[in-house]
Formats: C-alpha cells, structure tokens, sequence
C-alpha cells in the first residue's frame, strides 16, 4: 500500500462546546448487573435530562448496558446479506435461492474477526438477508446451512468477547409489497428467533427491519411491534434494536413511541452529508465535494444531527430515573471508490473523526459501515491492512 500522510483534524473547542455542551454535569445512567461484557462509559455530555421518575416509566437499564457493551463496532457487510437484485432480469421472486455469503464475493474470513478485535473494535453487526432463501410459505423455514454459517461466525466473534447483532436486511420485496411480504417477515422472525435462543442475551442481539422505505414505512410501527411479540415468545431476555423508516432515519423514531417493550435500542443509520459520503455509488465522484477540516458549517451540522435525535429520544422514550432509551448508529461512513477524485483515506479519515467525537461525546454506540467490500472499505484485504488513517481517527482503545 502506499504511504499516505497523516492528517491531523480536531473540533475547535469553542465549536464543540457550542453544539454539545449543554450542561458542566455527565449523564448517569444506570448498568444491568446481568451484562457479561465489560462496559466503558462513554458520555459526558447530559442532554435535557428527564426530571421524571414515575413507575410508570420504562426501564431500560438493560438496554442501555447491552448498548454500552458494543461500543464501538463495525458491520462485516456484503456478505450474509447479499444476494439477487429484485430489479435483475433473472430474478425470480418465486424461487427459493441456493446461495450463502459469497455471492457477492465477500465471503466473511475467519481471521477478520481477530483482526478486528485486535484493532479495538467492540461487536460486530453482521447484517443477513434470510428471505430469499427462506422458503416461501409457511412456515418460512429457513435454509440450514446459512442458519449453521450464521451461527457459526457468532460463535467465533462470541469466543472473543464481541456481542454480534444480526437482523433482517434486504427485504427488498418487503419495502415494496408490505402487504403481500408481511406473513413471510413474521414467519421468518419466528424462525430465527426459535433457530438462536440459546445464545447468551449478552453474545447476541436482534435488529428488525434494516432501512424501511417507501410502501414499508407505512406500516413500520406495527410491524415492529408484532415482531417484538414474536420474538419474545422465544427470547424474553433478548435485547432488540429497533430501526425507522426513510432508509433509517432517526428523525423518525417518534413513530415507534407507542412500543411497551423496554429491552430495545434504536438504531439509526447516518451518512450525512449524503453527496459526499456515497460519492461514486448512488452520485458521481465530485472532486468540489470534499470534507474540510475547517469547514465548522458542515462539522456543527453534525453535532446538531446528533444532539437532536438525543433529545428526540428524552422526549419521546424517557425512563425510570431520568433515563431514556439508548441509540445505536448501525451505519455511517464515506465512499472508498473516489481517490482518484480526492476523498482519499485521509480526506475520509476526517470526516468519519468528526461524526465519531459527537458520537463518543453524546453516548451513541456505533457501527461503522464497513470493514471490507463494501466500497466503503476501511481494511484492505487484498493487502491485509487497514487504511491507518481513518483507524488511528476512530480512536479506538484496545483493552
């Protein structure tokens, strides 16, 4: 790989303290005595805490310890998850599909494991698209090796003391026929949720739906809350992450406000600004559309981003002692195909550093998106490296 000099970015205090420091005193929040995984705290910012301590409230200590348990993770993505475009000529939505997680040749390494582990990350979310090989009709079995590889690899990160989160994702028929996929979603959760109950409540927690959209987000609440009631059949213990709808948005987490259960997190997904964090994918490369270290507009958008869904979250989810229901970003990141046009490693580096300081300040577990293949890659594993830069700016502590 080539040498790339490193670039020094930090948030003048001044800003920071403008967007995020609402108060001289942390947040407390209280921590399960049942969570096996060693936990850091890492908020130090107190947002509108909540004056309220009615036993009416939901407690979500659980929650909020399995939620400090992943910490800082990172998504193994184009892999269990990938598949057919529905969009494709030769996609057949009748046809259960013989495949596990290399058809998009990504095949998840044993080893990436460790090596993530050994560069400090905490869990792992290893998204999983189960409908297209599930069988079509009740009861939606699913198929057996993808179950066995699945369970396989949870194991493996389990073996280092890393939580996994695995879900539904690229339900793609789904978000455009809720009606018509809606038995095929409840069945398949039925079956997952029978398929992993043994593993520990602290090894493994379940996500939902990944990024809702269009017709699905219609009937979002009430598919995942009947989702819930599935899985707790088998899993009462279990910890849920909850996602909204418009790809993920958490500006839309209030339609979730009327969900009782209180062992859950939401997860939101973050790319903004989105023309230049998917430059290359759903944009063309831009080389005028680069992220600026001094650019304190477009880093004060983010502390503002984040500081809103926190406040959304007091508002809508407060919990016993002036808690409230703890948030997830399962996905940011920037696009690794436009080098050539500036976003560069370095350049990338400073932008994902300018979400992760908020993140870390405001109490957000994360997941950066991704480890490799994604073409949002911060490994390389055709030299078996990581891209420093953007490793030393996520400022992970190996323990």
């Amino acid at each position: 790989m080539k040498k790339i000099l490193y670039i020094a970015f930090a948030l003048s205090a001044s800003l920071f303290m403008q967007g995020c420091d609402d108060s001289s005193s942390a947040s407390s929040e209280p921590e399960s005595s049942s969570a096996k995984t060693s936990v850091r705290s890492s908020s130090s910012v107190e947002i509108e805490s909540s004056s309220e301590t009615g036993d009416d409230l939901p407690n979500y200590s659980r929650a909020i310890a399995v939620n400090k348990a992943l910490g800082h993770g990172i998504n193994f993505g184009n892999s269990w998850e990938s598949g057919y475009s529905i969009t494709s000529s030769n996609f057949d939505p009748d046809m259960v599909y013989d495949y596990l997680d290399g058809y998009w040749s990504n095949s998840i390494q044993d080893e990436w494991f460790q090596i993530a582990k050994d560069a400090g990350f905490q869990s792992i979310r290893m998204p999983v698209r189960w409908n297209q090989t599930a069988l079509h009709e009740p009861p939606y079995t699913l198929q057996a090796e993808r179950v066995e590889g699945v369970k396989r690899h949870i194991k493996i990160a389990n073996g280092l003391g890393m939580p996994v989160i695995i879900n539904q994702h690229h339900f793609n028929e789904l978000y455009d026929n809720p009606e018509k996929y809606m038995a095929a979603f409840y069945g398949i959760w039925e079956n997952v949720a029978e398929e992993f109950k043994d593993f520990d409540n602290d090894s493994l927690i379940f996500e939902i739906l990944n990024e809702s959209r269009g017709k699905s987000d219609a009937v979002l609440a009430q598919m995942t809350d009947s989702a819930i009631k599935i899985i707790r059949k088998t899993n009462p213990g279990r910890t849920i992450m909850i996602d909204p709808g418009n790809w993920g948005k958490f500006e839309q987490m209030d339609v979730f406000a009327d969900i009782k259960d209180s062992n859950i997190i939401i997860d939101g997904h973050y790319y903004e600004p989105y023309n230049y964090s998917h430059q290359g994918h759903n944009t063309d490369c831009d080389k005028k559309v680069l992220w600026k270290a001094n650019d304190q507009e477009a880093t004060l958008k983010i502390v503002t981003d984040l500081k809103s869904y926190m406040s959304m979250a007091k508002k809508y989810f407060p919990g016993k002692n002036g808690t409230h229901i703890p948030l997830n970003i399962g996905e940011f990141g920037a696009s690794s195909i436009c080098e050539a046009y500036g976003q560069d490693d370095a350049n990338r580096a400073l932008y994902i550093k300018s979400i992760v300081q908020v993140a870390n300040q405001l109490g957000y577990s994360w997941h950066i998106w991704g480890f490799t293949g994604v073409g949002f890659d911060i490994y390389n594993k055709s030299t078996d490296e990581w891209y420093p830069e953007i490793l030393k700016g996520l400022a992970l502590d190996k323990e």
